[in-house]
């Protein structure tokens, strides 16, 4: 008996005829006849048993190349990837006409994370269809598996409570605005005497509703009464925005002829369900996987009815009409491709999400998300990535509404096949800024300064450094900061910074050097290369920072004094020195610091560097007091050490003039 997941997700029908012309093709029809009749009838399982003990009988190359075949497609079918993946290859080998043989052992080995393998599948398949484009997203999807290149912040976790047999759980619905009540659909087979499926060796799909309870656990599943769960085959229940009517699949079923699969409305009054009415959309076997969007206006389904991608396609019709509803449309080759799209879900903010196997991802059914572009009069689709997406199944998702947290359904880590419920989440982006005021004098830390945070969120809060000079804040996401540091004797230090649109976490870290009114002031980082005078990206930040306190204290006029050292005789020294100075403060007057309040001046090596306790820690060469001269640097051992204390010498002091 087949199920409504397995015929939604993995059967194909085809006319009674066309399988009678194709598997008539293998000798010993008598052996084969009852392997062909549960192929054609959708009983996998059954099927693959049958096809087993012919291949063993056979002798013939070529027909033992076709049931290779049909057995690769029954495991396929089924979900057994690793087991189709060895049929598929038998069926290659023996040069089985059937070219989809190296495209599907491909799509195993793929689902099997033998991506080196499955892109040589994808290749030596491509050389007998170029064209394929199946093909080339398979080779696609490899690379994207070995790289990993999709990542989400998502969390995941199995549903325990809901998941805890070993039969599949799949397709979950919310039925409230709250988002304490769920549908879904499951093969557990609760009654003992109830058959299990010739498919999967499970139970057959009927649709069961759980609620989280006062303690915030879910209850036990409930199976639905008869009116909706019949003695076929029942799932994918999705509900109407205001909880009122289900939508769901029904297939209908016998021992004779190909599977047909329909949709159903229900309502509810009272707390009751009514008695289910088709959905008469479509003339085809395939209509199923309902999908009502937020404002009841459009429904979404899977068919493969005529003018399709190929495959199983989504569609999509509009309220009114013949039947309660338009013809329906066809969703476009954006959407839609060659291989399978299903499972169709819809949130409030009109995205649209489904699964696929034949988009790159990261093999069997992935989920995907379809937004439409109003300019482009198209939609665009976007993997989910992991840990939404993984090596099995993932499909049928459900947002609570506008969060970014729900359920889905994945056959992740089981070797049968089995499909469990999973919660998913996007943690809450943490974003903090953190630093130490220190002097630039003598480098050493400020505590009685304070920091004045503003948001465009609103924040405006003032905050205390502490005795070490650190001093620590959370932010907001989406918003935007200025912060300025404030402390007697100092001039004020401000800064921006943003956490609009960041992605990931993120602590923002500052060292907050404050210039003292007194004295020669040091910038860190306006440093030269020998012989240049061309300020770096670190010297033009730190002078945007010198612009920004200039800005904010107009009243400081500014002596620039630029140093050399190494840098040929003391002339030499002195005008490479000085073109370090005027481009300084040439970068200053295009930052709008006017003339009057700058000059500048180079004196070469004359005024040699006493090293500080922070550069004596940072070079273990030098200790702190050490003056370095050009004769001292000669003293040091090693050439690159000497060159370093080079470096220091070659900078920038900006002189308060009164």
């Amino acid at each position: 008996m087949p199920t409504i997941r397995t015929f939604i997700k993995q059967h194909i029908p085809f006319l009674i005829t066309f399988f009678l012309i194709i598997l008539s093709g293998c000798s010993g029809g008598s052996k084969l006849g009852n392997a062909n009749k549960a192929y054609l009838i959708g009983e996998y399982d059954r099927a693959a048993v049958q096809f087993k003990k012919a291949y063993k009988k056979e002798k013939n190359k070529y027909t033992k190349g076709e049931i290779s075949y049909y057995l690769g497609e029954c495991y396929r079918k089924t979900n057994k990837p690793k087991k189709a993946t060895i049929q598929y290859a038998r069926a290659v080998r023996y040069n089985y006409e059937m070219a989809d043989a190296g495209l599907f052992l491909g799509d195993c080995l793929l689902a099997s994370q033998k991506y080196e393998e499955a892109i040589e599948a994808y290749e030596e398949y491509l050389t007998k269809e170029p064209l394929d484009k199946r093909a080339h997203n398979g080779i696609a999807s490899c690379k994207l598996a070995l790289n990993d290149s999709i990542t989400s912040r998502y969390t995941v976790a199995k549903i325990k409570k809901l998941s805890n047999t070993r039969y599949s759980d799949f397709s979950p619905g919310y039925a409230s605005s709250d988002y304490d009540q769920v549908y879904f659909s499951s093969m557990r087979t609760e009654k003992k005497k109830r058959k299990k499926s010739r498919i999967t060796g499970q139970g057959g799909s009927n649709i069961y509703m759980a609620k989280i309870d006062a303690k915030g656990e879910w209850t036990d599943p409930e199976l639905l009464d008869e009116t909706i769960n019949s003695e076929f085959d029942e799932g994918s229940a999705t509900m109407s925005a205001d909880g009122k009517e289900m939508y769901f699949t029904r297939c209908r079923y016998d021992n004779e002829q190909p599977r047909s699969a329909e949709m159903f409305m229900v309502s509810r009054s009272g707390g009751k369900w009514g008695e289910p009415a088709q959905i008469e959309i479509a003339d085809s076997l395939l209509v199923a996987h309902p999908a009502i969007s937020h404002d009841g206006e459009t429904l979404y389904f899977v068919s493969d009815m005529p003018g399709g991608r190929g495959g199983k396609d989504i569609w999509m019709a509009k309220k009114g009409g013949e039947g309660g509803w338009s013809e329906p449309v066809n969703m476009g080759n954006v959407i839609n491709t060659a291989g399978d799209e299903m499972f169709p879900s819809t949130r409030m903010d009109g995205s649209l999400y489904f699964s696929s196997n034949a988009h790159v991802g990261y093999g069997g059914l992935d989920i995907y998300r379809a937004v439409y572009n109003e300019e482009k009069q198209d939609w665009e689709v976007h993997n989910l990535g992991r840990p939404i997406n993984s090596d099995g199944d993932d499909f049928g998702i459900a947002f609570k509404g506008l969060e970014e947290a729900g359920i889905f359904s994945s056959s992740r880590g089981s070797s049968k096949a089995v499909d469990n419920l999973y919660e998913f989440s996007l943690p809450k982006l943490e974003f903090s800024m953190k630093g130490q005021v220190y002097s630039r004098k003598d480098e050493e830390p400020i505590t009685d300064a304070y920091l004045r945070l503003i948001g465009t969120d609103g924040t405006n809060v003032k905050l205390n450094i502490r005795n070490d000079g650190t001093f620590g804040a959370k932010l907001a996401p989406q918003t935007e900061y200025v912060f300025m540091v404030a402390s007697k004797g100092y001039f004020n230090y401000k800064h921006k910074l943003s956490t609009v649109g960041l992605g990931d976490n993120k602590d923002f870290e500052f060292e907050v050097g404050m210039m003292p009114m007194e004295d020669a002031i040091i910038l860190k980082n306006i440093h030269f290369n020998k012989d240049d005078f061309e300020l770096n990206t670190d010297s033009k930040q730190e002078l945007n920072r010198l612009a920004a306190i200039l800005g904010m204290n107009k009243e400081i006029i500014l002596e620039i004094v630029a140093h050399a050292s190494g840098e040929g005789s003391g002339s030499q020294a002195v005008v490479l020195s000085q073109k370090r100075a005027q481009a300084v403060m040439d970068y200053l007057m295009g930052k709008g610091i006017t003339t009057e309040r700058l000059s500048a001046k180079g004196v070469g090596d004359t005024e040699p560097m006493v090293v500080s306790k922070r550069q004596a820690r940072k070079h273990k060469f030098l200790d702190e007091g050490d003056e370095l001269s050009q004769r001292f640097i000669r003293s040091i051992r090693g050439n690159s050490n000497k060159e370093a204390a080079h470096s220091i010498n070659r900078r920038i002091e900006f002189r308060i003039k009164d």
